[in-house]
C-alpha cells in the first residue's frame, strides 16, 4: 500500500468520471473526492470504504457503453490494487 498506488487509483476514477455523465458521474465524483481527501490527509482508506468505491464502479459498469465500461474496469483494477496492501481484512 503506498500514496503512489493510491494517486494511480485517484487518476483512474478521474478518468472514468469522465467516460460517464449523470447520475453516474455524480455518483463517482463521490469516490473521486473521498479518494482525494484521503491522500491531501495522508491518510489510508480501510477495506470497506474501497469496498463500496468497487461496488459502485461495477454497479456503473453494468450499465455503461463499452468506452464507459473500460474506464470503470481500469478503476476497478487500480482500488483492487491498492486494497491488496491495505493491512486488516
Amino acid at each position: 500500500m503506498s500514496a503512489d498506488e493510491l494517486e494511480t487509483a485517484l487518476e483512474a476514477l478521474r478518468t472514468a468520471r469522465e467516460a460517464v455523465d449523470g447520475e453516474a458521474a455524480d455518483r463517482l465524483e463521490t469516490a473521486v473526492d473521498r479518494v482525494e481527501t484521503a491522500l491531501e490527509a495522508g491518510r489510508t482508506l480501510d477495506h470497506g470504504a474501497l469496498a463500496r468505491i468497487t461496488r459502485t464502479l461495477e454497479e456503473l459498469a453494468e450499465e455503461a457503453d463499452d468506452d464507459a465500461a473500460a474506464a470503470l474496469a481500469d478503476a476497478k483494477a487500480a482500488v483492487s490494487a491498492y486494497r491488496e496492501g491495505v493491512p486488516g481484512a
